[in-house]
């Protein structure tokens, strides 16, 4: 039987701005096209989640906006609970504005907009979408306190808590205490650590230094080096699946959301990072967030044509 996995986070309109360079301050130069996308950390992770084949909800706020609307519509589409996408009259949907150069390299503005006011109060609400609830999921592009809530709900619940701590802040030990699993990228892992990746040994450094911190297990996402993984008994390596990459918006949100599918699967440890692995490798291959976001066939049909060149 699939288990039950929540996500509390953002969702965001994707502006993505394609540009031959990244360019200096006070330099103007043109953008090669325009893609409106529907996007956000939490949105993406959700429905990355669902598309392989999870039992997913989503807790998230949009605005009373031509975007809310259009985004609470999609939503609704892609099988998440209309109760849960909630909306708040007076803040915009949140936006982020994405620059992509030729090579697949990004750069992020966001605007919390409506994310912003996701409240306590609303949580105490949605308070019975906890109940039976397996895996918890969040980021940090939602108010810190909702954050902390949640996570404290789904420890009540007895729930395996995912945080990927983007955009990275200073996390004191009482939350950090509620994570089981805590998945930055390398430069989220540096910020929290206050370690400087100088060479691959200090990768381990990091993993260590954040469960000493107080989390259970840690997923240190390193794009095309793949990932590492540690935890009080074990750490081990996973190589990148080499693929032709095209963007690497969302890549992170396809192989969270495939570690949380896995990881309400039951899977093995190893088994669901290379899962999510698949998933975030996938994910680069096409144009936009959610629009890149692949399915579980299509997972296992790469998987299992890797599989296969390696045997």
């Amino acid at each position: 039987m699939r288990k039950k996995i929540l996500v509390l986070g953002n969702s965001n309109v994707d502006f993505v701005l394609t540009i031959p360079r990244f360019h200096q301050p006070g330099e103007t130069i043109l953008a090669e096209s325009l893609g409106i996308f529907f996007g956000g950390k939490g949105a993406n992770q959700a429905v990355a989640a669902k598309r392989l084949g999870g039992e997913v909800a989503l807790i998230t706020k949009v605005g009373n906006d031509h975007y809310g609307k259009s985004y609470r519509r999609h939503l609704i589409r892609n099988g998440l609970d209309r109760r849960l996408i909630l909306e708040d009259k007076k803040l915009p949907t949140g936006t982020a504005v994405i620059e992509l150069t030729p090579r697949g390299e990004n750069r992020i503005v966001s605007f919390l907009g409506a994310n912003g006011s996701l409240s306590l109060s609303d949580l105490k609400r949605l308070e019975r979408y906890w109940r039976g609830v397996n895996v918890f999921v969040t980021q940090l592009e939602a108010p810190l306190p909702s954050v902390e809530r949640g996570l404290r709900m789904a420890k009540e619940q007895g729930a395996v808590t995912l945080l990927n701590p983007s955009p990275p802040i200073r996390l004191p030990q009482r939350i950090l205490s509620l994570v089981d699993f805590i998945v930055p990228n390398e430069r989220e892992a540096q910020f929290l650590t206050g370690i400087k990746w100088k060479s691959d040994r200090d990768i381990p450094r990091m993993a260590q230094r954040l469960l000493d911190m107080g989390v259970k297990n840690v997923v240190i996402t390193l794009g095309p080096k793949g990932s590492f993984f540690k935890n009080r008994s074990q750490g081990f390596w996973m190589k990148a699946f080499k693929v032709e990459v095209v963007d690497t918006t969302a890549a992170g949100d396809a192989f969270l959301g495939a570690l949380a599918c896995g990881l309400s699967q039951d899977k093995p440890i190893q088994e669901a990072l290379r899962f999510a692995n698949g998933a975030g490798a996938l994910a680069t291959t096409k144009l936009g967030a959610q629009p890149s976001l692949p399915s579980r066939r299509e997972v296992e049909t790469f998987l299992n044509r890797k599989k296969e060149k390696s045997g």
